[in-house]
């Protein structure tokens, strides 16, 4: 295993390169790719909590997708009055998601194990190589 140093932003983007290759055919590969993505995912969960939004803000979210997706006129004006009958909630969850972004950008040491060359699956495109290129070796 090897200590890697990097945001929690980096760590979250790696995560989600891994969930990408995580069918490729390969024990090695995947139980590589796998050890990592629960050490990953066991160190972001406080932040993924944490964006989780409200369900009052979601049925607000809700409504409002449904009215813009029906592209009716006078739709503006329905949102409108939704959004302001609702500013605390929006507001809150403005809120979250800046706290989100800003927790994003702190420093984070994970000790991850390292793919290397050898065991990497023949069918990883190139795409695919460079979104988890930081546990390559």
């Amino acid at each position: 295993m090897t200590k890697i140093n990097a945001t929690k932003d980096e760590f979250a983007r790696l995560y989600n390169g891994l969930v990408e290759v995580k069918d490729l055919k390969s024990k090695k590969f995947a139980l590589v790719t796998s050890k990592n993505m629960a050490i990953i995912r066991d160190a972001l969960q406080h932040v993924e909590d944490l964006n989780r939004p409200t369900k009052e803000f979601i049925e607000i979210a809700q409504k409002i997708n449904a009215i813009a997706n029906k592209n009716e006129e006078g739709a503006e004006e329905q949102i409108k009055k939704i959004e302001e009958a609702n500013a605390e909630i929006i507001q809150t969850r403005k809120d979250q998601v800046k706290k989100v972004s800003e927790i994003l950008k702190e420093e984070l040491e994970l000790e991850l194990t390292l793919i290397t060359e050898d065991v990497l699956p023949e069918d990883i495109t190139a795409d695919q190589i460079t979104n988890i290129l930081k546990i390559i070796k």
